[in-house]
């Protein structure tokens, strides 16, 4: 299991985050791709919520298939199109994630692999 915490003498997380992640000895990592909003049909989600909404269940559907949930998380990084779209992911992940902050961090980019993607993110797991 993966355990999350801050740290003393540091700005504690202004975001939905943990300062670290620590891994029991012998823990096995995975290195989730980049996902994006994309339905499993190949159409791309209408707006940035839905968008969203999608990276997070092709998270979680792949954490599924390798026998993990988001309680698995190490870290993630979530790239973002616009800035102004900050808050409104910060809503979806805390509805996706619950009580689960791994340590993250947020890049505000040009673009993504097609015009149309406004967010990706992409997320190191464990398990012991």
């Amino acid at each position: 299991m993966v355990k999350r915490y801050d740290v003393d003498g540091v700005v504690s997380p202004g975001g939905r985050y943990s300062h670290v992640s620590e891994t029991k000895p012998g823990a096995r990592f995975y290195h989730l791709a980049g996902r994006t909003g994309i339905h499993p049909d190949g159409t791309i989600g209408k707006n940035f919520k839905e968008q969203a909404e999608l990276v997070y269940a092709n998270l979680k559907q792949i954490l599924k298939e390798c026998g993990m949930t988001f309680d698995n998380l190490v870290k993630t990084t979530v790239y973002l199109v616009d800035p102004d779209d900050k808050l409104a992911h910060r809503e979806v992940q805390k509805i996706a994630l619950g009580d689960v902050v791994p340590p993250s961090t947020l890049l505000i980019v040009k673009g993504l692999a097609m015009p149309e993607l406004l967010i990706e993110v992409d997320a190191i797991a464990a398990r012991d």
